[in-house]
């Protein structure tokens, strides 16, 4: 049974990530075992994500998918610890240009992928920016999310 992650969180991010490359794929690039990255995604584990695997998670995604989202959850959680509303108001400013930015990407992409003479590379760009346009769209949920609390509540 998989255990909910709070939205805004490393494990939540951490299990995007190794769901966009694959638990294979993910084994392959930090050289832990399945069960160390399944358990590093579980919140009530004691297991935690080292900045070796953060960044090689973060490098592959970036390669194959497109964005560093262990990168950005750890600088949201950065800013958030400090400055609060007025943060999350830019949060959601930024994180809705590149959902336009990678929406409108993947439009011309799923445009030219969609013509009789489309080439297999085509149709894999166009698979691949639309990963992007929805990894782009699912950062604005919890930022929202965050947003419509009530004041003093923790997500």
């Amino acid at each position: 049974m998989t255990t909910a992650c709070e939205p805004l969180s490393i494990e939540q991010t951490l299990r995007d990530v190794v769901e966009a490359l694959s638990i294979e794929r993910a084994v392959e690039i930090t050289g832990r075992s399945p069960q160390y990255l399944r358990a590093l995604s579980h919140p009530e584990k004691r297991e935690q994500l080292t900045c070796r695997d953060a960044v090689l998670l973060d490098a592959a995604h970036d390669s194959i998918v497109g964005g560093r989202p262990i990168h950005d959850m750890m600088a949201l959680m950065i800013d958030d610890s400090g400055s609060g509303t007025l943060s999350c108001e830019r949060q959601l400013m930024d994180a809705t240009i590149d959902a336009f930015r990678e929406s409108s990407e993947a439009h011309a992409a799923l445009l030219e992928a969609s013509l009789p003479n489309a080439s297999p590379a085509k149709r894999r760009k166009a698979m691949r920016e639309l990963l992007q346009a929805f990894s782009a769209k699912r950062r604005i949920m919890p930022i929202l999310q965050k947003m419509m609390q009530p004041p003093g509540q923790s997500p």
